[in-house]
């Protein structure tokens, strides 16, 4: 197995055979993993595989379905370290989040704390609290190196509930889960994540999370209508299933109520056997970490510093640009993407990204803004 690297560079820590198992990593400098990850020769055929199936069997092959959605959420639970009957899935991320704000008993005056600058399905997911007199409390984040303090802060007698995103979209800042968890449990207050920045490129401490959502089609690499929805018991005591179907004909049932997406599952499966498996979590999350610093390192050179602080920074790299739309467009033309946000540029390496990447990249990058 080659790494990423080429001889005579230092060497990442991650034991890639993967590279090759991108071919549009082969066409240019892919940066974009926050938009969309890649995907990787054979996933294809593994979702294919539960058509294969289907045709020979038919209905009569449900069993085999939902062995294999038994099996994807024993792997995610190892991942997690969480148990397998608090993992459901769902269509995306921002569907956990709307099932959650039409599942919990709403009393008028309950706050939700979310950051003012959160992305928008984070912010608007809570009508039906808004309908039943919940007041939507959002939260001005002074600086990125204060946005889990000011989120700490702002919980209160009257929180019912924190949403925040693990890793901020644009900024790239990563929240301190356990410090805003402890907060909530003291205030009894839900915390509910959206991991869709996370899942896949960092660790996720669950101890003090009720509810984690995240769709697969970023760093898990899975493709688009699939989305992971942990519940932990003490959220799933407050939820009522807004939801119902054949799956959760009874109060006690729990908030599935249909069929999943089976082919979503089958390429889901085949990526978390890649990264967890033949890869390894621990070296995923080291090469996402060597890279960010690389690239830190490489951009402070040209004057150009991270949105995120260090100690706070995920595999979402953000940093400010006279014009972000334009610099896209430069860094397309020579085959680099990345994803422009507003007055900044997000860059999203990972396991398909090598060091020489990233230097081409933050050269690019420099050579851009100087005047």
């Amino acid at each position: 197995m080659a790494p990423t690297d080429k001889p005579g560079q230092p060497h990442s820590p991650l034991p890639l055979p993967c590279r090759d198992l991108f071919p549009f990593a082969a066409k240019g400098v892919y940066l974009d993993t926050g938009s969309a990850g890649l995907s990787f020769t054979g996933q294809g055929a593994a979702a294919a595989a539960f058509y294969d199936e289907a045709k020979q069997v038919g209905y009569t092959g449900r069993e085999i379905w939902q062995a294999k959605a038994g099996r994807v959420r024993a792997m995610l639970a190892a991942m997690l370290a969480v148990d397998p009957g608090e993992i459901e899935f769902f269509s995306g991320t921002t569907h956990g989040l709307n099932l959650t704000g039409y599942s919990i008993d709403w009393q008028p005056g309950d706050e939700i704390v979310i950051a003012a600058d959160e992305f928008p399905s984070v912010r608007l997911a809570w009508q039906g609290a808004e309908r039943a007199g919940a007041i939507i409390r959002l939260v001005e984040i002074p600086s990125e190196s204060e946005r889990s303090a000011a989120l700490e802060a702002a919980i209160g007698e009257r929180t019912r509930m924190v949403v925040a995103a693990h890793v901020h979209s644009n900024q790239g800042t990563v929240i301190d889960l356990n410090r805003i968890g402890q907060a909530c449990r003291r205030h009894n207050a839900l915390f509910v994540v959206d991991g869709i920045h996370a899942l896949g490129q960092i660790p996720v401490d669950m101890s003090l999370v009720d509810i984690y959502t995240a769709g697969v089609f970023k760093w898990l690499l899975a493709g688009f209508g699939l989305s992971v929805f942990v519940c932990r018991p003490r959220a799933r005591q407050a939820m009522n299933p807004a939801f119902r179907g054949y799956l959760n004909q009874t109060p006690e049932g729990g908030l599935q109520f249909a069929h999943v997406n089976y082919p979503g599952l089958y390429a889901l499966e085949a990526s978390l056997e890649l990264l967890g498996e033949k890869i390894g979590w621990p070296a995923v999350y080291a090469h996402t970490a060597m890279l960010i610093d690389l690239l830190a390192a490489e951009l402070a050179r040209g004057g150009i510093e991270l949105a995120a602080p260090p100690g706070w920074r995920s595999g979402c790299a953000s940093f400010p640009v006279a014009d972000s739309e334009a610099l896209k467009a430069h860094l397309a033309d020579a085959g680099m993407y990345a994803a422009a946000k507003g007055p900044l540029m997000r860059a999203c390496p990972f396991i398909y990204t090598s060091r020489e990447d990233i230097m081409t990249f933050a050269r690019a990058v420099i050579a851009f803004a100087r005047p």
